[in-house]
Order: structure tokens, then sequence, then C-alpha cells
């Protein structure tokens, strides 16, 4: 593969990482659209997410504060930053129970 080819390959690849980047960032936008009335609605949905997005924010932090990336290298920080992003947005917004001792 030439120069000329290798840099065209690289520029279609970052239009698609691009468009990937913000697919993502609409799907995380309609979830932080849609979760907090549903999660007001059923608290049972609350009480079920809150203590698994709680322990993925807790893991965020670990691998971040170390090497960004679990000993099994299935977990990954970026995997986690979602539901982390998601957890403390909702805390923040008092979405989750405070009881059976959630922080």
């Amino acid at each position: 593969m030439d120069e000329h080819a290798l840099r065209q390959e690289i520029g279609q690849l970052r239009v698609e990482l691009d468009r990937l980047d913000d697919w993502a960032n609409g799907v995380f936008v309609a979830l932080t659209d849609a979760l907090p009335p549903l999660l007001r609605a059923n608290p049972e949905a609350a009480a079920y997410l809150a203590p698994m997005w709680r322990k993925a924010a807790e893991r965020f932090d670990q691998l971040q504060a170390h090497t960004g990336q679990a000993e099994d290298f299935h977990e990954t920080a970026e995997l986690l930053e979602a539901r982390k992003m998601l957890y403390r947005q909702f805390d923040r917004l008092g979405l989750w129970p405070r009881h059976g001792g959630e922080k």
C-alpha cells in the first residue's frame, strides 16, 4: 500500500470513528433523557440498577487509579464509564433509593 492510499484509509477510519462516537453519545443522551422519569415511576427498577451501577462506578475509579484495565482484560474503564456517569448523575438527581445500605 502506498502512502497516499494509507492516508486515505486513515482518513476514512477517522470519519468512521467520529460517527461511532456521535452514535454512542446519542445513545447516552437518550438514556439520560428517558431513564429519570422511568426510574421515578418504577422504584423497583432504581433499586435494581443502583447497586450494579454503583459497583461499576467504584470499579471505574479503581481501574483509573491503576492501569485502566482489569486483570482479566475483559473489563476496561471505557466499558464501565457510561454506568459510572449515569450512576453519579442520577445520584445527584436523587433517583436512587436511600435504604438498605445504598450510598
